[in-house]
């Protein structure tokens, strides 16, 4: 059995050491930083190299050639396989969060931001959220502006002229 556990990789030993202490593949995916269903194809991986009926079964034989213990679940059939349901809530730390200083929610928020108004020296990364200078920003309102009031003036344009071609095109009334 030490040939066949010296196949394995390391992250396939790291996922069969946690299902031998009885973490569920969502908990080993959150141990180990990667997703769930990563877990359950090293884990499948690692059962058909050792050639076992489950993962458990899996599980104990890594254990076995590493010397070290492992607990049997509460109630193991004689395929190896675990009747014991997840009923555990699992124990995530919880997540970092932090509102922003100027929510979307106070006035002329966007207008404060772009000129440069808002949370001076407020810093992400280790640099400013916004490396424009004030002219620089004013200069990006009016283009914006102009932008817009020239779309404006060009799709009045066309609904003036598209009314002239239906009126010219339409049958006379008697």
């Amino acid at each position: 059995m030490r040939v066949m556990t010296d196949s394995l990789t390391e992250p396939q030993r790291a996922c069969l050491r946690l299902v031998a202490t009885h973490h569920n593949s969502k908990e080993i995916a959150h141990l180990l930083g990667v997703s769930p269903s990563a877990v359950d194809k090293r884990i499948e991986r690692a059962v058909q190299i050792l050639g076992a009926r489950s993962r458990f079964a899996a599980a104990r034989a890594l254990a076995m050639t590493e010397g070290t213990p492992f607990a049997e679940p509460e109630s193991v059939a004689e395929d190896g396989t675990s009747d014991r349901l997840p009923c555990d809530p699992i124990d995530l730390p919880p997540a970092a969060f932090s509102l922003p200083e100027m929510g979307q929610d106070e006035p002329w928020w966007l207008v404060r931001r772009l000129i440069g108004l808002s949370s001076p020296g407020h810093r992400v990364g280790g640099r400013t959220r916004n490396d424009l200078t004030v002219l620089q920003r004013l200069g990006v309102i009016m283009a914006v502006t102009l932008f817009v009031a020239v779309s404006s003036v060009a799709v009045l344009n066309m609904a003036v002229t598209l009314s002239g071609i239906v009126k010219d095109h339409r049958p006379a009334r008697r």
